[in-house]
């Protein structure tokens, strides 16, 4: 039982074993780990104690048939705890009239508080692209902010945590928004969602933190106006209905020029009455325009799952070969475990620090199933290519 012979089919498995555990512990791990250390980092960072040094900034909030929330996300935006001057502009993409209502009623005691349209006849473009350009071109000040009409930030201090990179020289400044999928939703998948969601977002957030930003998040960014005109706004992008935020951010941050902004204060939340729904949008928009992105961290994170895969499969393959010996299987399920555990309570930190939903005993079937996930979406992607392009 406890003795086995050493074949070299034995001695392959248990080398990828020990090579996939090494490459998922330093690799998949460090990145993981790093954003929810870079929220702890933020979260204690004080702010410049001289008001002066936070620009005046212009809040643009898109808005499509979200007129209810979008009442509340403006006083919230009011009452931010920032001295220098802002403005808030509200492009209207949508519901016409109920926006404008609100906006009208809120005018009265918010003097600049704005309102915009996009044109409703507008074809064959983004109206998203162009409710944002008519946003950055109707504002007053450098410093322009985005989100969307759906949003809610629970923080006075959403500004100022954003802001203080303008003051020391960055150009872009990408935050984050976290997806609220409510506890009641009637939605199965909602675990799955949240560990996708998480998953993309640290695919993207600590390639950031390494130095290599390639995506922003069109709830959560903010940036100058003169980079956006200088790189003549997304007219490299106008094909594309979606990624307005992806291929703008790709084309224009590099190292030097963008900051990361994780401290709680500054993540935004995401209110959807459909979340599955949306969901499913999103990752079929993003399959699409990430094409257009020059980024290696997809083929990272994608080898990081087949480094899983490899690691389950060489540790039942090696416990079927070396039967009937148990020397195979003990030690192969030790280092497969240790490799599990280890990496659930890594995600759960990280969830939790972004204010996602708390995973933990979950987490090795995601990832195992992860991969089969995606590869779904993209066939699913492959039949509505036409969805994806502005012309259509």
């Amino acid at each position: 039982m406890f003795e086995f012979v050493i074949t070299p089919t034995i001695i392959t498995l248990f080398s990828i074993i020990i090579i996939s555990t090494i490459y998922l512990l330093t690799g998949f791990r460090h990145y993981v780990a790093s954003v929810s250390k870079r929220v702890a980092i933020d979260d204690s960072t004080p702010f410049p104690p001289d008001d002066s040094a936070y620009p005046s900034v212009s809040v643009i909030i898109y808005s499509e048939d979200d007129a209810e929330n979008l009442e509340t996300l403006i006083h919230q935006i009011f009452e931010q705890d920032y001295q220098s001057q802002f403005e808030v502009i509200v492009v209207n993409d949508g519901a016409v009239s109920s926006t404008k209502d609100v906006i009208a009623r809120l005018e009265r005691t918010y003097p600049n508080l704005y309102m915009t349209f996009t044109p409703l006849q507008s074809r064959s473009l983004s109206r998203k692209k162009l409710a944002i350009t008519l946003g950055i071109k109707a504002a007053r000040y450098e410093t322009v902010f985005l989100t969307s009409g759906n949003c809610s930030i629970e923080s006075k201090t959403w500004l100022k945590s954003m802001a203080r990179h303008f003051a020391q020289g960055k150009e872009i400044v990408i935050g984050y928004a976290t997806p609220l999928i409510p506890e009641d939703a009637p939605n199965p998948w909602k675990r799955l969602h949240a560990f996708d969601q998480v998953r993309t977002a640290v695919e993207y957030l600590s390639w950031a933190i390494a130095g290599h930003p390639y995506r922003g998040n069109c709830y959560n960014l903010a940036y100058r106006r003169s980079v956006f005109f200088k790189n003549k706004g997304f007219s490299r992008a106008l094909h594309l209905k979606y990624g307005d935020d992806d291929v703008f951010v790709n084309e224009v941050s590099n190292s030097d020029n963008t900051a990361i902004e994780l401290s709680t204060a500054s993540i935004v939340e995401v209110h959807d009455p459909y979340p599955q729904i949306a969901h499913k949008n999103a990752k079929l928009r993003y399959n699409y325009t990430a094409k257009s992105l020059k980024t290696s961290a997809r083929r990272f994170f994608g080898s990081c799952s087949l480094a899983w895969w490899a690691l389950l499969g060489s540790t039942v393959a090696i416990s079927i070969i070396g039967f009937p010996s148990l020397i195979p299987l003990i030690a192969s399920c030790v280092i497969l475990l240790a490799t599990a555990i280890t990496l659930m309570f890594t995600w759960r930190k990280t969830s939790r620090a972004i204010g996602s939903r708390s995973l933990l005993i979950t987490v090795p079937w995601f990832m195992t199933y992860e991969p089969i996930y995606n590869f779904y979406y993209r066939i699913k992607g492959l039949f509505k290519k036409s969805d994806n392009l502005s012309w259509n």
